[in-house]
């Protein structure tokens, strides 16, 4: 067909009709109605028959850990902070976003606080501190029992001496101060529950998100870099893959993932891409650049000679049957 090589010649050789093709492109992207593109009834099998065959594939695990070795490779810290990292007009954004006010409800405080390895540290710190405490009252109050005339103050010392020596001393009501801290913590951590989820205390969180956020920015890039080269890139793919076999696996995947895409279509209803974008400024800004990679692409792409083959055969009417994919849908 003589008229081909004529054809794939102008595409080459004159750009205009390859900016009208992209341009194309985008208009019918724009007008053509969103959920299109997330259908249900077509997405569903194509992502879960897609996460099983990615989990399903020997190679995919040694995959995954050479691309997280050669990521860090790459990594190389720069001399100062992290905070250098940012756009200057960006911090006091991020400061301000984490000073709001902000007050989770008890259960979901007592969900985070409430559990044995908290339990267990809290008891740890109570029953040293308490020990601790008496072993230095013990060394420093002195024995005011038979200064005359010490009255009350004698007492109290007293007091504060036996309770140091019941304490920290006698091995025999250990049982009993163990007892003591094991209600303690719990009262610890009712305290903790009270206190964060108490609207009164909400900026008393907001300034503590606001230190941690400083101290995390004042970091030495040095700092972050040496965590991140101690990351075991076979034991990180290995868990990312088993998490990709078990989600692969689950019985409920269809119905999740179709229940998900049905939600997001039933919210767009008719709305075409371009009315869902119109006013965000989006179009504007993107669609220049957009239209100039898909003239880029296709320029390599309808100008080689797999295009030029195929659209010989196009032409002719005779693409062979062995290069037509055996799964491609022919409806």
């Amino acid at each position: 067909m003589p008229h081909v090589p004529a054809l794939l010649a102008r595409l080459r050789d004159e750009p205009r009709y390859l900016a009208a093709l992209a341009a194309l492109l985008v208009d019918e992207v724009l007008a053509a109605p969103a959920r299109r593109f997330i259908d249900p009834v077509r997405l569903t099998p194509l992502i879960v028959t897609g996460l099983q065959a990615v989990a399903a594939a020997p190679g995919h695990a040694s995959w995954l850990e050479q691309r997280l070795r050669d990521a860090l490779a790459r990594i190389r810290p720069r001399q100062g902070t992290l905070r250098a990292r940012l756009p200057g007009d960006l911090l006091p954004l991020l400061r301000t976003v984490v000073r709001r006010p902000y007050t989770p409800n008890r259960a979901l405080v007592r969900a985070v606080v409430d559990q044995a390895t908290v339990r267990d540290l809290s008891r740890t710190i109570l029953h040293t501190t308490l020990l601790d405490f008496a072993k230095k009252v013990g060394s420093i109050l002195p024995d005011t029992s038979k200064i005359p005339g010490a009255g009350v103050t004698s007492k109290l010392f007293g007091v504060a001496k036996g309770v140091a020596s019941v304490v920290g001393l006698d091995a025999s009501v250990e049982d009993r101060v163990r007892g003591f801290v094991d209600g303690a913590v719990g009262r610890v951590i009712d305290m903790i529950v009270d206190r964060v989820s108490d609207p009164k205390h909400a900026g008393e969180g907001a300034a503590f998100r606001a230190d941690v956020l400083a101290s995390l920015l004042d970091l030495p890039e040095s700092a972050v870099h040496a965590k991140l080269v101690k990351l075991d890139p076979a034991v990180v793919a290995a868990d990312v893959q088993a998490a990709l076999v078990a989600v692969a696996a689950w019985d409920r995947l269809p119905a999740e993932v179709e229940a998900v895409l049905t939600e997001a279509v039933a919210g767009l209803g008719d709305v075409t891409v371009g009315e869902l974008l119109a006013g965000s400024g989006e179009i504007e800004a993107w669609r220049g650049a957009v239209e100039a990679e898909l003239r880029y692409h296709l320029g390599h792409g309808l100008t080689g000679p797999r295009f030029a083959a195929w659209l010989e055969h196009l032409v002719a009417g005779t693409l062979p049957e062995e290069q037509v994919p055996a799964d491609s849908n022919t409806e």
